[in-house]
């Protein structure tokens, strides 16, 4: 039986949000995983419930597609099958068509006091309170996609903006009153081919797909951020994109990590750097500034970033066996998998030096 206190239980990372204790949750497709304060790891699955810091938890199933937190700090989970909405101590499963239309959840968005759930190809709900709410693809709000795929807040105009597997870009303004969807458009373009959402700490989103990365602020409209020619001259894909509070924008790819400021692409990590493979499926920027990454196999992190820092890829042991006062090295560190942790990262990887000017959002 694997050791879910050594590790992340599977890279088959689906989500990941900063919880409240000063840790990561990380929904994956053997269980939820915590990486803890401490640099310790706690993992449940279905076969495996166990009482956690958010309560005594057993999960329907083992496969977790999306992980939330409501405004009072409440776990909210979603699975193939259902959702879970925790109360600190325990868990109610919510499994019934009158409140989910499609019991698959794709993801989940907190808004204000307010939780917003996109399931299967039924569009979206909102749950506040005890009172459920369906927007229905063709609905007269004007929601006009079927699949939502990623969901993000813009704190800054207070608006969620929502990407659709097929139907591009959309966006609500105002959750008062009446409800009323509106299209993201550049120029001509309807953003069919667009459906993945981020955050931007300095306000708005980035938008992007396989080929390109765009910039929308709902006062502002969308702006062309890079496309994927300019991460190098043989063709690259875009796999995901991270934000960090000092502007530095770490684009996932097939070749690797790109890490973008101000003055373009300041640094670009491949396999032989330490990520072990080029093909990088996710990021994550956590509250301390370490910006986790997912390739086939394995996960890890690099460690935050700080004006003229030095990225020192050489070897790190994770998990941290303790609690130490040592700083965070300055490398990628890798995650051991239950299933890889024997003869993980043996030998020394390259040293590599970037120097890095943490500038604002380019």
């Amino acid at each position: 039986m694997p050791d879910y206190h050594s590790g992340i239980a599977s890279a088959g990372v689906k989500d990941a949000i900063n919880g409240r204790y000063g840790d990561v949750i990380f929904a994956t497709d053997s269980g939820i995983s915590v990486y803890m304060a401490n640099g310790t790891w706690h993992s449940v699955n279905a076969r495996h419930p166990e009482e956690t810091a958010y309560g005594l938890l057993a999960p329907l199933e083992t496969m977790v597609t999306a992980v939330a937190l409501d405004a009072e700090g409440h776990l909210w989970i979603g699975y193939p099958n259902g959702l879970q909405i925790g109360d600190g101590k325990e868990y109610r499963a919510v499994q019934d068509l009158d409140f989910l239309k499609n019991l698959n959840v794709n993801c989940i968005e907190r808004w204000g006091d307010e939780m917003w759930i996109a399931t299967g190809r039924a569009g979206l709900h909102r749950c506040h309170g005890d009172d459920w709410t369906w927007y229905k693809p063709a609905g007269p709000e004007g929601l006009g996609c079927h699949t939502v795929v990623s969901m993000a807040v813009d704190a800054a105009s207070d608006a969620l903006v929502i990407g659709s597997e097929n139907e591009g870009i959309g966006v609500l303004k105002n959750r008062t009153g009446d409800i009323r969807f509106e299209r993201v458009t550049y120029g001509n373009d309807t953003l069919r081919g667009v459906s993945e959402v981020r955050v931007d700490p300095f306000g708005g989103v980035y938008l992007f797909n396989r080929t390109t990365v765009l910039h929308y602020a709902p006062n502002a409209g969308v702006t062309q951020v890079l496309g994927a020619e300019d991460l190098g001259a043989f063709p690259v894909m875009i796999n995901d994109v991270a934000a960090t509070p000092e502007g530095m924008l770490y684009i996932a790819s097939d070749n690797g990590i790109y890490a973008r400021n101000s003055s373009g692409v300041a640094l670009h990590i491949t396999s032989g750097d330490g990520i072990r493979v080029n093909i990088v499926k996710k990021l994550f920027v956590d509250a301390d500034g370490r910006c986790w990454f997912i390739v086939p196999g394995n996960v890890g992190y690099i460690p935050q970033m700080t004006e003229h820092a030095t990225l020192d890829l050489s070897a790190a042991p994770v998990p941290a066996p303790e609690v130490t006062e040592t700083p965070l090295p300055r490398t990628p560190t890798q995650v051991e998998t239950p299933e890889e942790a024997a003869g993980l990262f043996e030998g020394v990887w390259a040293f590599f030096e970037g120097l890095i000017g943490a500038g604002s959002r380019g």
